[in-house]
């Protein structure tokens, strides 16, 4: 090592490692929302709690009654340090974990990032003790207030200066722009400056940065531009670097020294320390578990809650490597120390990986679909939102279905922001936050608002509407979604298809990858039935006898079609809207499975076939005999420019002789073959499409 890296190299990696990690520190500080910690429910304060001071006093009654019988008293001074950095449970680590496992806006996810920012507070306080104590040891007592009164100075100033400086930038932005380069360059100097500051009155280097950033407001515009404008070169740079640094001070040679070189006898050193190592984990496991069972939490949520809390990762390592450069650990020991970090950061997640399964709780065993819905029975609708473009295909969609008082519609509007320069997840209740401030996405918020109050109020006593907004990572954002779902009993999704078309609906404006990843995910773990609306043509439509709103039903035979077929029944009670069903029939002969099917689709078909009107609406029977997909094909690109709306099931995977040779084709396989038929560019015309997947149960896993 010594070869590769000469002395000057390396005092220079440390540096540009030590500046990597004060604005990991800064970014970390720019992405907290010290907001939660007034939200925190008091299982989660409980826990947060517990998990700094059950092991912290359980290692020091070990460490006063049993280890330092066989430790000097300048050992016993670095075993207490050790304890106290081992006891953290750093709210950076807790927050990256729960973001790799992908868990991080889960139930368990939001417990466990309250619970880590309750304890991060407490490790503050102590870091603060203790760095008191070191200056009253170092300086006197009169040197010791003079440098705790510039850092309680130094927090006011950025409380009360600051802060409300960071909003006058934002208020100097204009909505929908981003924030000035000179404004977040201005902050990342004062961030240095601050970082000078508190070494000068004899704090860390690392604190001014830290507290810096909680003092700028997160989330956009202002947060998120400071995120993106470092987050290559922390996450990417410096943070790889930091850690390369700290393991090159550790020597696995040191770590196989258990015995003292001069007499042969064991190490008491390094034995206490693994004792006291050991002791501090089982504590905190243990301690961590005992408020979630109070509350009747499951058994494997409540090990997994305490697994996330037992979490290790940078933020000791990077304790232990100051505090050997400081007060002189021994190499054994510090060697022991990140041996320690590193297994319990490689198991830890292997661990909660195998133990909590996220989507467990989204496997239905109880119908929630529109087939076993009673008649005059409340749908339960939840219809999501990506862009301000979604809603009027929305609206369009659910006026359609037609509330009426015999059968209403409750729909639980949500809309979805990606989280970039936040930390933390966030879930909006719009009906409980409208006399409370409103957040940096207030705008499109209040439009959205706004809009489906309007809806609403034109179905007065039909139509019940509920608004809320999740800010999440885009590839954690089906939790948000499923997990809404299952707690108001919704019978249907409504989700938008990842790709938006011009207002004519000729040629395509955007294509949102992550989008099409979150459709995939509902479809595949949504606890009830789930639909793909696909908006070509942007316009909004006027319900009325001049212009009816004409749909057609698209009907192969299977679950999903019975689904379509339900869903459409429905819209017949609106008057305003004219209804055609197109059956493809085949002649091939089928197995008894096939043939239960047809029964089925043919008792469903059989009110249609005989009546011509259903409820108020008059709908049009049609029968198509297609021998192949590419005549079925032909036959479905003759009809779509007929029709304002077209509803398909999905039947994802399937290919039946109507529709032979078009699925090796498909392009957006999870529309299926129609859908995908329905959405691609050579389709034609301007009809909006409905893509129906019926809720797949337990039973179908």
């Amino acid at each position: 090592m010594k070869t590769i890296f000469f002395f000057d190299s390396q005092q220079n990696l440390g540096l540009v490692s030590v500046f990597g990690y004060m604005l990991f520190l800064f970014y970390i500080g720019v992405k907290t929302d010290m907001s939660v910690v007034h939200k925190t429910r008091s299982g989660a304060t409980n826990i947060g709690s517990l998990a700094i001071m059950a092991p912290f006093l359980c290692g020091m009654a070990v460490l006063n009654l049993y280890s330092s019988k066989y430790l000097t008293n300048d050992q016993i001074k670095i075993l207490g340090v050790i304890i106290g950095l081992f006891c953290m449970t750093p709210f950076p680590v807790i927050s990256s974990v729960l973001s790799d496992l992908k868990i991080l806006n889960s139930e368990l996810g939001r417990i466990g990032q309250s619970a880590s920012l309750v304890s991060e507070i407490f490790s503050v306080f102590l870091a603060s003790t203790l760095t008191f104590a070191k200056l009253y040891a170092e300086y006197g007592l009169s040197k010791a207030l003079v440098c705790m009164a510039a850092a309680i100075l130094f927090v006011l100033l950025v409380m009360f200066v600051i802060r409300p400086a960071m909003f006058w930038i934002i208020k100097q932005t204009p909505e929908g722009s981003h924030v000035s380069d000179n404004y977040v360059y201005s902050i990342l100097i004062m961030t240095l400056l601050s970082s000078y500051a508190t070494y000068r009155f004899g704090f860390f280097v690392l604190f001014g940065p830290f507290v810096f950033g909680l003092a700028i407001p997160e989330g956009p515009p202002l947060g998120t531009a400071i995120i993106n404008k470092i987050d290559t070169f922390v996450n990417g740079v410096f943070m790889p670097l930091f850690v390369t640094t700290c393991t090159m001070r550790v020597d696995l040679k040191d770590f196989l020294r258990w015995r003292n070189e001069l007499d042969g006898s064991v190490d008491d050193f390094m034995v206490q320390t693994l004792i006291v190592i050991v002791v501090s984990f089982v504590t905190k496991f243990i301690a961590c578990m005992i408020p979630p069972l109070r509350s009747e939490m499951p058994l494997n949520d409540a090990i997994s809650l305490s697994l996330i809390m037992s979490g290790k990762g940078i933020v000791e390592m990077a304790a232990f490597t100051l505090v050997r450069d400081t007060i002189g650990i021994p190499d054994n020991i510090f060697a022991l120390l990140m041996i320690c970090i590193v297994l319990n950061t490689t198991l830890v997640p292997l661990l909660l990986g195998y133990v909590y399964d996220p989507t467990k709780k989204y496997t239905g065993y109880t119908k929630r679909n529109i087939c076993d819905l009673k008649s005059n029975t409340e749908l339960r609708v939840l219809a999501c939102i990506h862009r301000t473009d979604n809603i009027p295909a929305t609206i369009n969609f659910l006026e359609a279905t037609y509330p009426t008082k015999q059968n209403p519609i409750c729909t639980y509007v949500l809309q979805l922001i990606e989280l970039v320069g936040r930390a933390s997840p966030i879930f909006i209740c719009h009906q409980l936050q409208k006399k409370k401030k409103s957040n940096s996405n207030s705008s499109v918020a209040e439009k959205l608002v706004e809009l489906f109050e309007s809806f609403e109020k034109e179905f007065d006593g039909c139509l019940v509407v509920n608004t809320f907004t999740a800010i999440s990572p885009s590839e954690m954002m089906y939790d948000d979604i499923c997990t809404l779902a299952l707690d108001k009993f919704t019978s249907l999704i409504v989700l938008p298809f990842h790709r938006k078309w011009s207002s004519d609906g000729n040629s395509i404006e955007l294509e949102d990858e992550l989008l099409r990843d979150l459709n995939f995910r509902v479809l595949e773990r949504a606890p009830c039935s789930v639909g793909v609306l696909i908006e070509r043509a942007q316009m909004t439509h006027i319900f009325s006898l001049e212009t009816p709103y004409k749909v057609c039903l698209f009907f192969i035979g299977g679950k999903d079609d019975r689904e379509a077929l339900f869903l459409t029944k429905r819209m017949t009670k609106n008057p305003h809207v004219k209804l055609t069903v197109v059956r493809f029939l085949t002649v091939d002969d089928c197995d008894s499975k096939g043939c239960w099917e047809s029964i089925l689709d043919n008792e469903l078909l059989s009110e249609i076939k005989t009546e011509s009107k259903i409820g108020d609406v008059y709908v049009k029977y049609v029968e198509e005999r297609g021998k192949d997909g590419p005549q079925t094909a032909l036959i479905v690109r003759s009809l779509v420019n007929e029709f304002d709306l077209i509803v398909v099931g999905r039947q994802a995977g399937i290919e039946t002789s109507q529709t032979s040779g078009l699925l090796q084709w498909s392009e957006y396989p999870e529309l299926g073959v129609l859908g995908d038929l329905l959405a691609s560019t050579d389709a034609g015309g301007k009809a909006s499409v409905f893509v129906i997947q019926q809720q797949r149960t337990a039973m179908d896993i």
